[in-house]
């Protein structure tokens, strides 16, 4: 597995990094722990760089019937 540490390069090097990884528009498959330890993987095809410095992009999780995704509850139950 291909591991990146943001912190040994440059910030133009991040950015470079970023544009390459959404430019043309791939899927996302984003991964998060529930609190239980369950792990879920969910494809997302709206997401954008917000920065470079530190490398960040985000992501819209949509409700479904009104309920927060699996994904998004994962996010916000983070402590």
């Amino acid at each position: 597995m291909l591991s990146i540490d943001p912190t040994s390069i440059s910030e133009r090097e991040n950015y470079k990094f970023l544009i390459g990884s959404i430019i043309p528009r791939p899927i996302a498959f984003v991964t998060t722990l529930s609190e239980e330890g369950v792990l879920n993987g969910a494809p997302f095809s709206y997401f954008n760089i917000v920065s470079s410095n530190p490398p960040m992009i985000s992501l819209s999780i949509q409700r479904t019937e009104g309920r927060q995704k699996d994904t998004a509850r994962n996010i916000t139950s983070l402590k």
